[in-house]
């Protein structure tokens, strides 16, 4: 039954040490990678002290009076070392003095044990608020010996034996603690004692315990039993990105500005590259109509009504070059139609008749036909589409020997090409 009793307290520590193990590797591996880590230990405290007392049930008696409700209610007080090792675990030496009077005998005893205890609190909900940080519930579970001594109602105590006065025990419960301050807690503890043999021939072997402890902690706010678990646990350091994130800021905009000014440069190349293709292509349009052979057009009988009103009409003052204004009407007329039709090329040929002198009538029919050719112009004709000669006397149109045959011959024709 020892050797069970050794090998529970012996698995209840190796429990304690994976959380602790569990604790430290898992906060401690991202550390590693820095050469300047510090252990999460340094500069804490783990000792502290405790005192408690409170009423104690002795059960499973073999007197009459042997229910829960009916066991006689005896106190309990002690006292209690112990070394947190971090906020998950410690181990630690309890001692109580237990009176276990019953209907039939009154006994005493003092129970010396080693528990280890297991923070419940931070194992479960090791991120809960600061103020329920204050708030931890442990869970004890540990094994001991209980000296004891015990009077019947002859007055005899104790037994024959000496061995007889030690009993084996394990105990188990569960402590509520609250950090009033940075060094004392107070504490509301269940508690379960299991003796391997009844203490005497008719007690029990299990007490019951409810005690109201204090707790001093050395260290005051560097004692482990105030360090939340996530404070305990070695903190990675974070450097600072700042710096490399406005680099890397600065890299953005100059690269962006970049890209934004090669785009530019590039549309205006297709800019001035569209221009010389459009340079081109005007130029290529306009040698293919300069050398294209001109053709000579034919007006509709629309267009032929208007050319043959205006140049019907058409009179100059005597031997000048000057055009009447009775003629602006229909000249108004046909540098309309000739200014709706651009594709058009014009000549204008002047005439005389052959009466006096022939270079005389040569000039003045050259510029009777420039006349007609300017006032053209300034009705928004193309000058580059419009050519003037003149002829003099030649290529009569009727004869010179009467005056209405002069008047005739008297004239300016125009010919209309197209290209």
């Amino acid at each position: 039954m020892k050797r069970k009793l050794l090998g529970l307290f012996v698995a209840s520590c190796l429990v304690g040490n994976v959380f602790a193990q569990e604790s430290q590797e898992t906060a401690a591996a991202p550390v590693a990678a820095e050469d300047t880590t510090a252990s999460a230990d340094a500069g804490l405290c783990h000792w502290s002290v405790g005192l408690k007392g409170g009423i104690n049930v002795l059960k499973g008696s073999t007197s009459a009076n042997s229910d829960f409700l009916g066991s006689d209610i005896n106190p309990a007080f002690g006292g209690v070392v112990e070394y947190t090792f971090n906020p998950l675990w410690g181990l630690g030496v309890e001692y109580m003095y237990v009176m276990n009077n019953q209907i039939n005998f009154d006994a005493m005893s003092h129970d010396i044990n080693l528990f280890s205890s297991f923070n419940l609190s931070n194992i479960v909900a090791k991120y809960r608020s600061s103020g329920l940080q204050k708030l931890n519930v442990y869970a004890n579970a540990g094994l001991g010996v209980a000296i004891y001594k015990w009077e019947d109602y002859t007055g005899n105590w104790g037994a024959a034996k000496e061995d007889d006065y030690v009993r084996p025990m394990v105990l188990g419960g569960l402590n509520f603690e609250y950090n009033v301050t940075d060094f004392l807690a107070i504490g509301l503890e269940g508690q379960m004692r299991c003796k391997t043999r009844r203490i005497v021939p008719e007690g029990g072997r299990f007490n019951f315990g409810v005690n109201l402890g204090v707790r001093y902690m050395f260290g005051h706010e560097n004692n482990v039993r105030n360090i939340a678990l996530v404070d305990y646990e070695p903190k990675v350091e974070v450097p600072d990105l700042t710096p490399l994130l406005e680099e890397q800021k600065r890299q953005c905009a100059e690269m962006t500005s970049q890209l934004e000014e090669q785009i530019v440069n590039q549309n205006i190349a297709i800019r001035k590259l569209q221009d010389q293709v459009k340079m081109t292509q005007d130029s290529l349009d306009s040698h293919i109509r300069a050398t294209r052979e001109p053709v000579k057009y034919v007006p509709t009988k629309e267009e032929d009504e208007i050319i043959k009103t205006a140049f019907s009409q058409l009179e100059f003052e005597t031997n000048k070059a000057v055009i009447k204004q009775s003629s602006y009407s229909s000249l108004d007329g046909l540098a309309q139609l000739l200014k709706s039709h651009p594709e058009w090329s014009v000549i204008l040929k002047g005439y005389t008749d052959n009466t006096g002198n022939a270079a005389k009538n040569l000039q003045l029919s050259k510029d009777r036909a420039a006349a007609v050719k300017n006032y053209l112009i300034r009705k928004g004709v193309s000058a580059a589409h419009i050519q003037s000669f003149g002829y003099g006397s030649a290529n009569p149109i009727a004869s010179n020997a009467t005056l209405a045959g002069r008047a005739k011959n008297r004239r300016v024709e125009i010919e209309l090409f197209s290209k």
